[in-house]
Formats: structure tokens, C-alpha cells, sequence
């Protein structure tokens, strides 16, 4: 009962400290909202956007890949950028991106993270894509630093490297199941003349082990699929580009009320020693 007394008199002396003061805080407050305000009217704007990519170097590596690290070299390679930034080393970050140094200096931040997908189960697994979000002080050199990045994977040694290797293997392949498909063409059309029926020979394809009965067919299949990943799966790809922003990005909100709330509690500090002095 006496520390319920003590806790309610507590209060009871606080709220009244406060009524005694309160000019005097919501002066403080005020002061601290107007220079919170008055640093976002004068500091210099920013936008954010983002952009979906997809890249093929774990492709072009022909490795197997733990599902959440297929994209993990490029996201490495975007993020890696953001050193440049945050030491201002613009030259250098010009270089990379093959864009001038005016264009280079307005980026303010870069972050690349692997995208996932939850399923029914509520499970996530990831995707074969990744989320780049960018920061800029111009919002009119959006499309030219997304030009910029596609430079930076094209030309990436490393890349380049396995990518040249990659398109070599593939362009010898394909001519290796043209001419399967023409060897097994002119088999067909001997063995029509000599009345064999060779179409139903089994053939065991892909992952799932499924059977085809038709040769020319898993080949044209094969074929297609390798065309389609070599157009498809580039250093870097944008599956959605980066959106138009002319929106700046804006905290006053939410430093508005953490400079309320120092500047509440300096203002007690700063009124309870004046109370002590005049004691």
C-alpha cells in the first residue's frame, strides 16, 4: 500500500514538473522540429528506385549451384560498388559503370538482395532473381547508370571470361546436334527404303529421366533450350527496370519526432537544474 502511495505521488510530482515547465519544453520542442525542419528544406534531395534482375554467371560457370547462391556473384558484384560510394572514390566508380564522373558522384547508395518466394507451405525459397535498390541525388541519370551497370557486368574479366567460354561451348554443341540430326535423317530415309522402322528407339533425357521414342525430336528439344538460355541469360538482365521517380525521398516524420522526444528530455534535464538552483 505505502509503495503504491510513493509510486502515486511520483507521478503526481512529475505532472506537476511538467505543468511547471511546460513553456519551456515546448520551447525546446519547437527549436528541435525547426531544425529538423529547416535541415530537410536545405539539404540536398535524393530519389530511390528499384529494378529486378537476373544474371547467368552461375550458368556460364556450369556448376551446380545451391539454390541461394545462383545469383550470389552478382549481388556480390553490385554490392561491391557501394565501397566506391561510401569512400567517394568517384573516379574509380566512373571507370566501372563507363560513365562521367558527374553521373558517377550523384549516386548515394547501391544495394542488390536475393529475392524469395513463400509457398503454400509457408516456406521461402529463393528466386532465380534479385532486387537492386538505388539511391541517387539526379533522378534524371536513372536510366544512364542502369546502362551503366550492364557495362560493369559486360565488362567484368571474370565474367567475360566464362561468358566467352560459355557461348564457344554452346555454338559447339548445337553443331554437334545439327549434325546428329542430319546423321539420323539420312539413317531414317535409308531405312525407309529398306523398310526398317528405327523411329521407336528409346532414348533417356533430362533430370526427370523421361523417355522419348523419337530421337530427332530430343535433339530439336535440346537445341532449343540451349538457344533459348544463350539469348536469355546475359551478365545481366533487367527484368523490370528501374522505375521513374520524381518523388525526393523524405524523413521529416520520423525525424521530426526523434528530435521532439531529445529535445523533450533535454529540456526536463535543463529545467530541473534551474528548479535546483533557485531552491
Amino acid at each position: 500500500m505505502t509503495e503504491e502511495l510513493n509510486l502515486s505521488e511520483l507521478f503526481s510530482n512529475f505532472v506537476k514538473f511538467i505543468s511547471r515547465n511546460s513553456r519551456l519544453l515546448l520551447v525546446f520542442m519547437g527549436a528541435g522540429i525547426i531544425c529538423v525542419v529547416g535541415y530537410q528544406k536545405f539539404k540536398t534531395p535524393y530519389y530511390e528506385t528499384k529494378a529486378i534482375c537476373m544474371s547467368g554467371i552461375s550458368e556460364y560457370e556450369r556448376q551446380e549451384q545451391i539454390e541461394d547462391l545462383s545469383q550470389r556473384t552478382a549481388i556480390d558484384l553490385i554490392n561491391h560498388l557501394q565501397i566506391n560510394i561510401e569512400n567517394e572514390d568517384y573516379l574509380a566508380l566512373s571507370i566501372s559503370l563507363g560513365l562521367d564522373i558527374e553521373i558517377a558522384s550523384a549516386l548515394r547508395n547501391i544495394e542488390a538482395e536475393q529475392l524469395y518466394q513463400q509457398d503454400l507451405n509457408e516456406k521461402f525459397y529463393a528466386l532465380n532473381k534479385f532486387e537492386i535498390v538505388l539511391s541517387t541525388f539526379d533522378n534524371t541519370s536513372i536510366e544512364q547508370l542502369e546502362e551503366g551497370l550492364i557495362y560493369y557486368f559486360s565488362n567484368n574479366s571474370f565474367i567475360k571470361q566464362y561468358h566467352n567460354s560459355y557461348l564457344v561451348s554452346n555454338t559447339k554443341i548445337i553443331n554437334d546436334i545439327n549434325a546428329e540430326i542430319e546423321m539420323l535423317d539420312n539413317i531414317r530415309v535409308v531405312g525407309a527404303k529398306n523398310s526398317l522402322d528405327i523411329s521407336s528407339v528409346n532414348i533417356v533425357s533430362g533430370k526427370e529421366r523421361s523417355v522419348l521414342s523419337n530421337q530427332i525430336i530430343l535433339l530439336s528439344q535440346l537445341r532449343e533450350n540451349i538457344k533459348t538460355k544463350q539469348a536469355l541469360l546475359k551478365p545481366l538482365t533487367f527484368v523490370q527496370n528501374f522505375a521513374k521517380v520524381n518523388q525526393k525521398e523524405d524523413d521529416i516524420f520520423i525525424l521530426g519526432i526523434l528530435s521532439a522526444v531529445l529535445s523533450f528530455v533535454f529540456g526536463l534535464f535543463v529545467a530541473l537544474i534551474r528548479e535546483v538552483k533557485t531552491i
